[in-house]
């Protein structure tokens, strides 16, 4: 039996960022750039006043429905600098993680060095690339996520996107 494929495009709909401690990113970007009628891209930097020896990261995907935001497929919390040791002991997160590492500086174990300027730029989803291993459904999802740098919170990360026919 073949299964139906859905087909769509996305467009984020919303995109904030929020420093949760400035003597560690004491500034940051953070938007959302027109591409045409039906797509864009974000763009996030954040500068790091501070070596990075210890980088975590909780996220969850959430999808719009009645009553308003439910949680979707994951709630994941991890260790970056253990991700980038061996990224395949984490399919879940390198498989998101293939879709944005053409587009970040993000890409080794730590440190990172203070001075450094850690960014997603010009990204927009491979909409066939992504439907093809996580088959979604039309609607509005969001991902929530927070930042800890050396077991502070410093960055709160939090949009939208909308996956239309």
């Amino acid at each position: 039996m073949e299964r139906a494929q859905v087909r769509g495009s996305y467009k984020f709909n919303s995109l904030n960022c929020e420093v949760g401690s400035p003597d560690i990113i004491p500034h940051h970007e953070c938007g959302i750039k027109a591409i045409d009628r039906k797509h864009n891209m974000i763009n996030i930097a954040a500068f790091i006043n501070k070596t990075v020896s210890e980088f975590a990261i909780h996220f969850k995907i959430v999808k719009r429905e009645i009553g308003g935001w439910h949680p979707f497929l994951y709630d994941i919390k991890m260790d970056i600098c253990e991700f980038f040791k061996n990224r395949r002991k984490f399919f879940i997160s390198n498989l998101i993680y293939s879709y944005l590492a053409a587009f970040t500086n993000v890409n080794h174990t730590c440190p990172y060095v203070a001075g450094t300027e850690m960014r997603l730029w010009n990204w927009t989803p491979d909409e066939a690339g992504f439907i093809s291993k996580v088959p979604v459904d039309h609607g509005q999802y969001g991902l929530h996520s927070n930042w800890y740098i050396n077991q502070v919170l410093a960055f709160k990360l939090n949009g939208s996107v909308l996956f239309f026919k």
